[in-house]
């Protein structure tokens, strides 16, 4: 069923409180921080019935609310898919990519440190003939990552070819592709929040590359760095494929 606007402005507030400090938040702290426009009760009714959509979920040790998978994927789709990255940093990216086109070792290697400079996040590559990762140690950033069995397990993802691979594999295209907590199907990345992409690369050969992130991510600057860094890639190779 279709959420009411009240609600979805209540929810995306308590996302964006989600966003910032990966804490719960009950009703009467929501209506202090944000102009709602309705009293403590009624954004408490109406979280209960967010609850009941399954889009927020209770915590275990207080009163508040936290988003699910699923109100997280309608967060994006409202806000984070409407935001573009600026033209600086557009430039930034197609300078980088253009300077190492002819090397294709070099060119992975600056496409992951782009990933992990600009998302914060784990970056990976893989192909038929190569596999890489980088940037494991920007997920202690986010403190409900910053558990050493968790890293631990992010870590196994990334190296486990299968793993990837049967994901890349529902998601064969050129678009960037998002999964969010359990999407991605694998219970050890259930805090976590995955996007890839499909790149071309020289004299025809082609890999994933791609973030692991927590469910925090900044989504419109991950999904548009993607997307900047495989087109930069498949316009700087035009005329020598």
């Amino acid at each position: 069923m279709p959420i009411s606007e009240r609600q979805k402005n209540i929810l995306m507030a308590i996302i964006e409180e989600f966003m910032s400090n990966a804490d719960e938040i009950g009703s009467v702290a929501l209506m202090k921080r944000h102009n709602l426009g309705v009293s403590s009760a009624t954004i408490r009714s109406e979280m209960v019935r967010l609850m009941e959509e399954g889009l927020l979920e209770k915590s275990h040790i207080s009163s508040g609310r936290f988003p699910t998978d699923q109100a997280i994927r309608l967060y994006v789709k409202e806000i984070a898919e409407k935001r573009r990255m600026s033209a600086v940093d557009e430039v930034e990216i197609r300078q980088g990519i253009f300077k190492v086109r002819f090397s294709q070792d070099q060119l992975i290697k600056e496409i992951l440190d782009m990933l992990v400079r600009k998302c914060d996040s784990a970056a990976f590559f893989l192909s038929d003939d190569d596999r890489r990762y980088y940037g494991v140690s920007s997920l202690m950033h986010y403190e409900e990552l910053r558990n050493v069995e968790i890293l631990q397990r992010v870590l196994d993802v990334l190296e486990d070819k299968d793993i990837l691979r049967k994901i890349f594999s529902k998601y064969d295209t050129m678009d960037v592709s998002l999964l969010i907590g359990a999407e991605t199907g694998i219970k050890d990345l259930e805090n976590c929040s995955i996007a890839f992409t499909k790149v071309g690369l020289l004299k025809g050969r082609a890999g994933h590359m791609g973030i692991i992130g927590s469910r925090r991510l900044d989504y419109s600057n991950v999904m548009s760095t993607l997307s900047v860094i495989r087109d930069s890639v498949e316009n700087s190779l035009k005329g020598w494929n």
